[in-house]
Formats: structure tokens, C-alpha cells, sequence
């Protein structure tokens, strides 16, 4: 009778492995073909109306292109979008002016007129955005530039987010 309930068991443990196999092989089929896709997504900041919206693939870069507003100096700020968000790479200008980083921890590279100021360590799940109503703001993606009063009156508060879908 010993021999009778040891086959028994193993007949158990054959069955449970098959079955656990068979769920592992299913999960790892289905989500082979329903990849996540990530959209950089362009909301209005009280209403959360989606102004714009375009896919975008994990390391694509986000650059926001705006001009000073005290030192009327243009600015590039560089970040990578990643599942968490939109990390901040770098930034880029002519002249320092207040509300610019500057301090310990971070690498300046200067070449001829400009300044590059980069080794952030800084995740933004959200950026919030207000539109100036006397300077240019643009996003570019890729080859897509979005004018940011083109999206919104000056003054409106916008969000920008990386959503997966």
C-alpha cells in the first residue's frame, strides 16, 4: 500500500507542476502580445481635458524650449521619458538668470556662448506648465515641435504626463 500512495503523490505533484506551467506559459503569451505603449499626454490643468496626446517610446527625449522671463535669455531643458516619468537629462542657456540650477553635484560643460548644466537626479511623474502670454514655449519630440499657445491661451496651466496604456 506504501507504493500505491507515494504514486499517488507523485501523480498529485505531476499535475500541480503541469498545471502551474501551463498559467506561466499563458501569462507569458499574453503579455508578449499586449506590450505596454506609453503616451506623452498634454492635459489642461483643472479640467484634465487631454489637449494633446502622442505615443511616445521609452528613452525618446522631450526637450521644452522657452525663453526667460527675466533675462530673456532662450532655455532648453532635456529629459528622457521613462515609465516613471520624465527624467531631467540636462539643461541648456546663454546667461545664468534666477530660478536656473546651479550648485554642487552638478557637471557645467561651456561651449562658446552657452552653458550646459547636467547630472540631475530628478523624476518628474508630472510637469506643470503655464503658458506665457509674451514669450514662445514649444515641445519638441522627435521632429514634432507643440507650441504650447497653440494648445492654450496664455495663463492656462497645463500638465504633461507619460501615461501607459
Amino acid at each position: 500500500m506504501p507504493v500505491s500512495h507515494s504514486r499517488g503523490k507523485l501523480y498529485l505533484l505531476i499535475r500541480l507542476l503541469l498545471i502551474i506551467t501551463i498559467i506561466a506559459a499563458g501569462v507569458f503569451l499574453f503579455t508578449g502580445r499586449h506590450p505596454s505603449v506609453y503616451y506623452l499626454s498634454f492635459y489642461e490643468g483643472y479640467s484634465e481635458e487631454i489637449l494633446f496626446q502622442q505615443q511616445v517610446e521609452m528613452g525618446d527625449t522631450l526637450v521644452l524650449n522657452y525663453i526667460h522671463s527675466a533675462d530673456a535669455t532662450p532655455i532648453s531643458v532635456i529629459f528622457e521619458i521613462r515609465a516613471d516619468g520624465m527624467h531631467l537629462i540636462e539643461e541648456k542657456y546663454s546667461w545664468y538668470g534666477a530660478g536656473l540650477e546651479a550648485g554642487a553635484g552638478h557637471q557645467f560643460a561651456f561651449e562658446g556662448k552657452d552653458v550646459t548644466v547636467s547630472g540631475y537626479d530628478r523624476i518628474f511623474e508630472e510637469l506643470p506648465l503655464r503658458v506665457a502670454r509674451s514669450v514662445p514655449q514649444e515641445i519638441v519630440l522627435g521632429d514634432k515641435i507643440i507650441t504650447l499657445n497653440q494648445l492654450a491661451p496664455g495663463g492656462s496651466l497645463l500638465i504633461i504626463r507619460v501615461d501607459q496604456k
